[in-house]
């Protein structure tokens, strides 16, 4: 048996646009009895109004960076989620610093934002968040907690710094973005839960993992091939099988 995990935003799709043979080779790719998943930072919500448009399904959606997992037809298998008490002590270091937003996924609806001071054009990952009030922190479910700092890598850096002093978390960095998720939660312990949840061994599958981003590394790193593109940075190239120019085309490579 062979899967394939695909990530979203910088993989096969592209703020807002997905490459036609993109949704074909997916198809060729299950009919040919192999299984594709999303693997993603994204939500429920946002993965689920990112693909619908194109009529492109998969087999299972792994999504918050792993913290939530779900089956083709987006029932709840997994889920876990940021203590509330570390929500509640991100928000209460980053409200008040300029141009930083704090968004937080949810298991259902939109995405929402605690803090939002990123002036003029926000960023295209999360569409359209709604503002959450600070003192729902206690009473909502978080799977995924993301700073945003728009060119300011030095001010992402020290947010993660203080984060991971403090708490024991699971945190991925992702263009301008430094996710939180709950503790030892990342994209590869999303496709280690999968695959006890269909009940097969790691040596019986083949899993082909695609992904241009830091948070993709845990699982190009648990992969059998990892493939990455010539606009991913110079260590995610480093650290994958091989590069290739399209989604579509390493997965024709790789047998779709």
């Amino acid at each position: 048996m062979k899967l394939a995990a695909f990530d979203l935003d910088g993989t096969i799709y592209f703020d807002g646009h997905m490459p036609d043979e993109v949704p074909e080779a997916i198809a060729r790719w299950r009919a040919a009895g192999n299984l594709a998943v999303v693997a993603t930072g994204k939500s429920p919500h946002s993965a689920r109004r990112a693909l619908e448009p194109f009529g492109i399904e998969f087999d299972y959606y792994l999504l918050c960076n792993g913290t939530v997992i779900m089956d083709g037809s987006y029932e709840l298998l997994y889920e876990s989620h940021v203590p509330p008490e570390v929500v509640r002590a991100v928000y209460e270091r980053v409200r008040d610093i300029p141009a930083l937003d704090l968004y937080c996924t949810r298991l259902e609806g939109p995405d929402g934002h605690l803090v939002r001071n990123v002036a003029g054009v926000h960023n295209p990952i999360i569409s359209e968040p709604v503002p959450v009030a600070p003192e729902r922190i206690e009473e909502e479910v978080f799977p995924l907690v993301a700073a945003w700092t728009p060119d300011d890598p030095s001010l992402q850096k020290e947010i993660a710094q203080w984060v991971t002093d403090r708490f024991p978390v699971g945190t991925a960095m992702n263009r301008n973005f430094f996710d939180i998720m709950p503790p030892g939660h990342d994209k590869a312990f999303a496709l280690t839960w999968l695959l006890h949840h269909l009940d097969v061994e790691r040596s019986d599958i083949e899993l082909i993992t695609f992904g241009d981003g830091h948070n993709d590394l845990p699982m190009h790193a648990l992969a059998d091939v990892s493939l990455t593109f010539p606009w991913a940075q110079p260590e995610i190239q480093k650290a994958c099988t091989a590069v290739v120019d399209s989604a579509a085309k390493g997965l024709i490579d790789c047998g779709a």
